[in-house]
């Protein structure tokens, strides 16, 4: 069974979110990375978490897929923000309390979901993230210079006119992303599902008027009280494998797996280790 939602937000964003699964079962809730659609989370990926027993839920970040950011003059952003959005979106969907997947910048947002607001997390599992923003702790490996250079560099601006350009042009970006291998039909389906749903990829928006700030959070992490699963490539190119392994040391009781290979993504040649790492029982 899936059912979508539209989520009205305090300043006039509206969350884009579905739900795959069956009625009773535990909610898992899936945060994807920063501009990420809910399309970065595949159907049949949805589907596996599904038939362990769950009901998975699924949205667009804000001003991708069919999340809007809302008119000029108000629209929010920030880790504070989704971290609220988050919270929107489980209660729009009745679910008390949820396992939290948290992907890249979807993990920094789910550690301070659990941080914050403890009583909605049942479990958390981190995938390719860290246990800060960008801070230069002396702990964390920098992103590698592949990547550096891909930002310093960026890959110059489709015609935004051309649903296929546009495919096209994520796509690119997205290559520096891999690990040791890149699964460009994988990636592909995903901006092509974005596109199709998204055809302007709100560029008519503009940004955000206000972006809040997160605090650092890390020093907190010792205080979290609830089951964790790290899963990270171990040539992850923006976090270095050292970034899961500090969070596995930050947090009490965290378990890290190594996806052999794996880079800042999530091909289907990964799904096995995280959907085993969400099912993973209680206690």
């Amino acid at each position: 069974m899936t059912r979508s939602l539209r989520i009205a937000r305090p300043d006039g964003a509206e969350i884009a979110a579905e739900v795959i699964g069956d009625a009773g079962h535990p909610f898992v809730l899936l945060i994807a990375g920063g501009e990420s659609s809910m399309d970065w989370w595949r159907p049949t990926f949805c589907r596996r978490i599904a038939d362990r027993g769950f009901r998975v839920v699924r949205y667009d970040q804000r001003g991708m897929g069919e999340t809007t950011l809302g008119p000029a003059g108000s629209r929010h952003d920030g880790l504070p923000v989704a971290v609220g959005d988050v919270i929107a979106v489980l209660d729009a969907f009745e679910a008390r309390t949820a396992r939290l997947v948290g992907f890249s910048a979807g993990g920094w947002v789910a550690q301070l979901t659990a941080l914050d607001h403890p009583e909605r997390v049942d479990t958390l599992t981190l995938v390719s993230t860290s246990p800060t923003m960008f801070e230069a702790d002396d702990d964390l490996p920098e992103a590698i210079p592949r990547m550096q250079r891909a930002w310093a560099s960026p890959v110059p601006d489709p015609d935004w006119s051309d649903p296929g350009a546009v495919i096209e042009h994520h796509v690119a970006i997205d290559r520096d992303y891999a690990g040791d291998e890149f699964d460009e039909e994988h990636d592909r389906a995903i901006w092509t599902d974005t596109v199709r749903r998204s055809p302007d990829m709100h560029r008519d928006e503009g940004g955000a008027d206000v972006v809040d700030e997160a605090p650092r959070w890390r020093e907190r992490l010792g205080r979290l009280d609830v089951p964790t699963e790290i899963v990270h490539g171990t040539a992850d190119p923006v976090f270095p494998i050292g970034n899961g392994e500090a969070l596995a040391r930050d947090i009490p009781g965290a378990r890290l797996t190594r996806v052999p290979g794996g880079g800042h993504e999530l091909p289907p040649s990964a799904w096995s280790a995280v959907v085993d790492a969400v099912a993973r029982p209680i206690g």
